[in-house]
């Protein structure tokens, strides 16, 4: 199949990832000026019409839910008879990078992202939609600690995928047993896969293990998740029970719907506050004790700077506090992704508005923080290839300056290191052939210098008639007064980001603040003002 460069609208700017069932790319939409995800799904048989109709529909109709937990679709279409969808770039990583990485999250980042699974799905539900093939690829988590389900629809593609011995496919782990028995599955089943992919995130095991199809699919069909060998946490043994509710093997005896699943979670959150609280089971002083409790809350409640003062504050009493030394650095963590994301975000908003050298400034910054950081990669395949379309623009505008003045030959030149800078430059291509057809294929021959012929003298003009008096136009309209305190704003805000990329943070604050005083809506301004509210 020829290598896509456009899905629709939507102009593929980089690759961000493949499996067994597709592959996603990073497209820009320049009629909206926004970024998408687009997954073309090369798994797809063409002549599955039945399933592929039905994939798009689902996808539309995940597109209309309309709900902050679930991905916008922005659209579909097919590719040389195979589909794709199109849905925001959501900013953050995927919980499938999360488990790749082996840093465990936060038991209370856990149990937050569990509630917004159930908060999206039963959405989702509630409007006849179901997923059928959750894994931790589809969820994603943003920099603001917001969830994302994305993938919709792509259910009735697994079907007509052929199993056997070989390794398990990746959303087989999650898949409830009831679909795997042939019946006919409902909202269960999503509840059944975000336990699986809940039990994986406390743990760092897979609930259903096994090394092929074979031994994945008896596990699934015959035996129950070991829930003993779930790490100990302030939540305990309430999890383990929500957990083993909605990880029946019998759908009769699971949670009915995500609306139970998250009684249940907020009943859980309830019962251990007391407890922690008043210290629980721990030992120690009770400074200490109180310290974990506030720690705990503060992390529940996504206040991760007031959590880590709180850290500070134990290991000031114990220096060799292990707990509370592992706990700084799983906040650290997540408030250096959560910097990251939010930079990335800023770089992409600056290249979308044209502003591609302090896009530049900003990468960089992020590359000094975290060089292989997933999304700082990402973003500099963005920004490599669109600095490479930008050269490509400039060396087609300057080949049609050339060949309006008659120089083909240097057109032609210019065209060609176009496409060398951009081998997909569309505008290139096409000027290129048709160049062609003008052109040889061999080099121009080197013209011989001839002494230059001497002007001819100019004739006298005619007389010309008095030209018409000028008919008066109707004045435009003068611009729009810029208020001056919104212009000095945008000025600050500017220098706001020259100090943050220089380090200097607390000049960047001191003009961020001046700026929203003078123009709370700065928008720039605003986005600088999170990522240093996160460094602290």
């Amino acid at each position: 199949m020829e290598k896509a460069r456009s899905f629709g609208p939507f102009e593929v700017r980089g690759e961000l990832g493949r499996g067994v069932g597709g592959i996603v790319y990073a497209a820009f939409d320049a009629e909206h000026s926004r970024l998408a995800a687009v997954k073309l799904y090369t798994s797809a048989p063409k002549d599955a019409k039945a399933a592929i109709g039905r994939l798009r529909r689902d996808a539309q109709a995940a597109g209309a839910l309309g709900h902050p937990n679930i991905a916008a679709v922005l659209g579909v279409g097919d590719h040389d008879g195979q589909p794709w969808v199109a849905t925001e770039l959501v900013a953050g990583v995927s919980l499938a990078q999360v488990l790749r990485s082996h840093a465990p999250l936060p038991i209370e980042r856990v149990l937050d992202t569990w509630r917004q699974l159930c908060e999206g799905l039963a959405h989702a539900h509630r409007e006849g939609v179901f997923h059928l093939d959750l894994k931790p690829a589809d969820v994603r988590l943003t920099p603001a600690g917001e969830v994302k389900v994305v993938d919709f629809g792509s259910w009735h593609l697994k079907a007509l995928e052929r199993t056997g011995p070989g390794p398990a496919e990746e959303g087989l782990h999650y898949r409830a047993p009831e679909i795997l028995a042939g019946r006919r599955p409902d909202r269960r089943a999503d509840v059944f896969s975000v336990a699986a992919i809940v039990y994986e995130l406390v743990s760092f095991r897979k609930a259903f293990p096994g090394d092929n199809t074979t031994d994945v699919v008896r596990v699934l069909s015959r035996c129950e998740p070991d829930l003993a060998c779930l790490p100990r946490t302030p939540f305990s043994p309430a999890l383990e029970r929500v957990l083993a509710a909605s990880l029946a093997r019998i759908p009769e005896e699971r949670h009915g719907s995500f609306e139970d699943v998250h009684a249940d979670l907020v009943q859980l959150v309830r019962e251990a506050v007391p407890r922690l609280r008043s210290g629980g089971e721990a030992q120690g002083p009770p400074e200490r004790e109180e310290l974990l409790a506030t720690l705990t809350r503060a992390r529940a409640e996504d206040r991760l700077e007031e959590a880590l003062e709180g850290c500070r504050r134990l290991l000031e009493l114990d220096a060799d506090d292990e707990a509370a030394r592992r706990a700084q650095s799983e906040i650290e963590s997540v408030l250096l992704d959560r910097e990251v994301d939010g930079l990335v975000g800023m770089a992409l908003a600056y290249a979308a508005d044209g502003e591609f050298a302090l896009a530049t400034g900003i990468a960089e910054k992020v590359e000094r923080l975290a060089p292989w950081s997933p999304r700082y990669l990402q973003l500099q395949v963005y920004l490599d290839e669109e600095g490479a379309r930008r050269n490509a623009d400039r060396l087609v505008t300057t080949a049609r300056e050339h060949l309006a003045a008659g120089r083909a030959w240097e057109a032609r030149a210019a065209a060609q290191d176009a496409l060398a800078a951009m081998a997909s430059h569309g505008p290139a291509r096409r000027l290129l052939d048709e160049l062609s057809a003008t052109l040889p294929g061999q080099a121009a021959p080197a013209a011989p210098e001839l002494p230059p012929e001497p002007e001819p003298e100019p004739e006298p003009a005619p007389a010309a008639e008095p030209p018409p008096p000028p008919v008066p136009a109707a004045e435009a309209p003068p611009p729009p007064a810029v208020d001056p305190k919104v212009a000095e704003a945008a000025g600050l805000s500017a220098v706001a980001l020259q100090h943050f990329l220089k380090d200097e943070h607390d000049q960047a604050r001191e003009a961020v603040e001046r700026a929203l005083l003078l123009d709370p809506a700065n928008r720039r301004a605003r986005e600088l003002q999170k990522i240093l509210r996160v460094l602290g």
